[in-house]
């Protein structure tokens, strides 16, 4: 069906995925909090076209290291506001796309309900 092969839908499944890899990385970050010395960790996604002619929408993220300077003596630079922000982003973004992707499965039904017999 040309709904799931979509440049749209491609897009949304995508950044889904990304969403999720926040959601993990800000989650072991906040472990991490009373770690001495423990760096926190930054997702940073690139938006990929695998090539112009084809639907494939992709986010390609990349995992490193915070190394700005922390103000803590242990030398964690772990802030648990900044963390708990992007969860909270990263949920609000989830349920947002959750709501067009199923808005999208609901115009096919509708379609299919719908279509002279």
């Amino acid at each position: 069906m040309e709904l799931f092969r979509s440049k749209a839908f491609n897009a949304m499944e995508s950044s889904l995925y990304a969403l999720q890899l926040q959601t993990q990385v800000s989650a072991q970050n906040l472990a991490n909090l009373e770690t001495p010395g423990y760096k926190a960790k930054t997702v940073s996604f690139d938006d990929v076209f695998k090539n112009t002619q084809s639907n494939h929408y992709k986010f390609r993220a990349r995992i490193y290291e915070d190394e700005t300077g922390s103000i803590r003596p242990d030398g964690n630079n772990v802030d648990s506001d900044v963390e708990e922000l992007k969860v909270a982003k990263a949920y609000i973004q989830s349920v947002y796309l959750m709501q067009k992707i199923s808005g999208q499965f609901t115009n096919v039904r509708y379609i299919l309900e719908n279509a002279p017999k």
